[in-house]
């Protein structure tokens, strides 16, 4: 019998947490089987080969980790598990099971919240010794339902500090299979380029945990909240530089490493010289970075980018200081933004900036804002838009629940690129793109008279002209920066961009970036 099933639930093979407890529990001499479903959804009710693969392998526990949009995808595997193993545990984790735990304790036996590791080892090892429910419902993280449907909530462990306890990632580690849809197989390079964004092609990478900021849309202010403290704890860099050279050695080839730490250039500068020089040494890759304005220094960049660096992501998020600070909580101003993206600017990188739409809580001037403060923003970059999401636990949500925006208990949550085409949004993706003058002129005449036809007329057929010509050639410009300004480069890297699975046009070049958060 197997020890424990480890089952992601997302739709693409790019997860990193569930891999990392996969070849910790095997580390730690556990029978630890990883599985992944790319496309559960696709073949819904056609399972008689994961069925015959429980039958197999017998889990004694089965872990499921999901997202707020892979709750259905959980419940229907869990269903299929209890059908076919109704002795085994079924314990939910991941960040869902973490700010939900009594929706996600409605359908699984435990639910796991914040760090997993020594939890669900803990839970391993009492059921392998044949514990009862009793001594189970006393293991630290785990939460679960009483017989009259009230939640209990047991103490959390302590955070792990030292992440070099933790094994390197792996691109196919021992023991990993994916369901195709018709078949169970082991994970294999052709796997990874067909369910990977970017056939595999870009590695993302975490050398952290934690975020030095807890914005009021984002997890990190509530794992703050939970835990009592959210520090960021950093992996060594000789951890970081080996898991890189395994990576290089298996799977499909490597074009760009992405560092998808919160905020990587908020480490201290002797960590990163130290990192930038091993990288330099014995990787070589071009890498992406993310950052906030207020880490930004012409010091930063230069070090970053002789290690490598060609793309690096800021958020900007609103260009309304007040959305930024009352509404986000934010502590960074536009006037800040400004002086970063004018650095940044400087240097031969690919630059792309996060902006938030669809905020119920900004008026038509903070709008307003965000689009003049783009249109102030240096030239070229890439915007990439997000619709505000309320996701669970965070501050965020509870007041548009408190003021009557957002039903209590929403079962599906929408995907985060579908923006509403308003003519405020419309005007802030012109605003990246076109002459700055114009944009301005726009603003100002709308300011004056909010209900005009003809001004609103005219941002729509802006917009228009940004999809169709300015984008694609920003675009481009882009990638060509990434490059050093290599038009070899540009030309050997830009299929890549154009991943038929990933990017169906180049129009949408902007949504796939294979660096976004």
């Amino acid at each position: 019998m197997t020890d424990i099933l480890l089952v992601s639930a997302q739709p693409n093979l790019d997860i990193l947490g569930l891999k990392g407890l996969h070849l910790y529990f095997r580390e730690e001499g556990f029978d630890s089987v990883l599985l992944y479903f790319p496309v559960f959804k696709k073949y819904k009710g056609k399972h008689q080969h994961l069925k015959r693969f429980l039958a197999e392998e017998k889990p004694k526990v089965v872990g499921i980790s999901l997202t707020a949009e892979d709750f259905q995808v959980a419940n229907d595997i869990t269903e299929i598990v209890r059908e076919v193993l109704p002795e085994t545990y079924v314990v939910w984790g991941g960040i869902e099971a973490t700010t939900e735990p009594e929706r996600c304790a409605r359908v699984a036996d435990f639910v796991c919240i914040g760090e997993g590791e020594l939890a669900l080892k803990e839970f391993v090892i009492s059921v392998k010794n044949g514990a009862g429910r009793d001594v189970l419902k006393q293991v630290n993280n785990f939460a679960y339902l009483d017989e009259e449907e009230v939640l209990h909530t047991n103490p959390l462990n302590p955070l792990i500090t030292d992440l070099d306890m933790l094994p390197p990632l792996r691109q196919i580690p021992e023991r990993s299979y994916v369901d195709t849809g018709t078949r169970i197989e082991p994970v294999r390079v052709e796997h990874l380029m067909r369910y990977k964004r970017y056939r595999g092609q870009v590695y993302k990478i975490m050398s952290s945990r934690g975020c030095p900021y807890g914005c009021a849309y984002c997890c990190n202010r509530f794992l703050r909240k939970l835990y009592g403290t959210w520090p960021v704890r950093h992996r060594s860099v000789e951890h970081v530089i080996r898991e890189l050279e395994f990576t290089m050695k298996e799977g499909p080839p490597i074009y760009y490493v992405d560092i998808i730490d919160d905020c990587f250039f908020a480490s201290d500068m002797e960590y990163i010289k130290e990192f930038c020089k091993s990288y330099k040494e014995r990787i070589g890759l071009p890498f992406i970075a993310k950052t906030t304005a207020r880490e930004v220094s012409h010091e930063r960049m230069s070090i970053l980018v002789d290690a490598g660096m060609t793309w690096i992501n800021m958020g900007l998020q609103s260009g309304s200081d007040r959305t930024c600070l009352e509404v986000y909580k934010r502590p960074t101003k536009s006037e800040t933004f400004l002086k970063a993206a004018k650095i940044v600017s400087e240097y031969p990188v690919g630059i792309y900036y996060d902006i938030i739409l669809d905020n119920p809580f900004e008026t038509l001037e903070d709008r307003l804002n965000t689009a003049l403060t783009l249109s102030k923003t240096p030239r070229p970059f890439m915007p990439l838009f997000f619709s505000l999401r309320f996701y669970p636990g965070t501050e965020l949500r509870k007041r548009a629940i408190d003021e009557g925006i957002l039903k209590e208990n929403p079962v599906l949550y929408e995907d985060i690129f579908l923006w509403r085409t308003t003519e405020e949004n419309r005007l802030i993706r012109s605003a990246c793109f076109v002459p700055p003058k114009i944009i301005e002129t726009i603003i100002r005449k709308i300011k004056d008279n909010p209900g005009s036809l003809f001004w609103r007329g005219l941002v729509i057929g802006l917009d228009i002209i940004t999809k169709i010509f300015l984008m694609p050639v920003t675009a481009i410009r882009m990638i060509y920066r990434s490059q050093r300004r290599s038009i070899w480069g540009t030309i050997k890297t830009f299929p890549m961009f154009l991943n038929a699975n990933h990017l169906p046009s180049i129009q949408s070049l902007r949504k796939y970036l294979p660096f976004q958060r």
